[in-house]
């Protein structure tokens, strides 16, 4: 064993390639999931992935969650029994406007958002990952203005 094998400049800057590496990964991960989703079809929308888009789980119960809710908008993922129900109390606590069919585009703009964000910071959550709510929190203004430019 030499010394010049434990350079910390050279370990250091290895392990931040690492994780520069591994975080790279994630963004581009995370970039596939949002592409597919905000690209997705109607007929797309009707097809389920054979795990949960947010936990990962297979061999389980599998539902379609409608990410602005199936009043605003055709998008799903295909999530777990238990995420449904987690995205599904989460929904019923956004703008009470969320509840009837609105012909405001800006509104189901703003409800497919939300839907993203609670998404988003749900997976943060269940694979303890901060990118995902990293993610999330950058678009709290956006659907905030969205929500709040929306006519009754």
């Amino acid at each position: 064993m030499m010394i010049t094998d434990y350079d910390p400049l050279i370990i250091f800057n290895e392990k931040i390639s690492t994780v520069n590496d591994r975080i790279q990964y994630e963004i581009n991960q995370i970039r596939i999931f949002l592409n597919e989703l905000f690209n997705q079809t109607k007929i797309e929308s009707e097809i389920k992935k054979k795990y949960c888009q947010v936990c990962l789980a297979r061999h389980v119960s599998f539902e379609g969650h409608h990410c602005a809710g199936e009043k605003h908008d055709y998008r799903q993922i295909t999530v777990c029994i238990p995420c449904h129900n987690t995205l599904t109390e989460r929904q019923k606590l956004w703008d009470s406007r969320w509840w009837d069919y609105t012909d405001s585009e800006i509104l189901k703009l703003s409800f497919l958002y939300r839907g993203v964000y609670d998404i988003l910071y749900l997976i943060s959550e269940k694979r303890q990952n901060s990118i995902y709510s990293d993610i999330a929190d950058s678009i709290i203004p956006i659907t905030s203005f969205l929500q709040n430019g929306a006519k009754i």
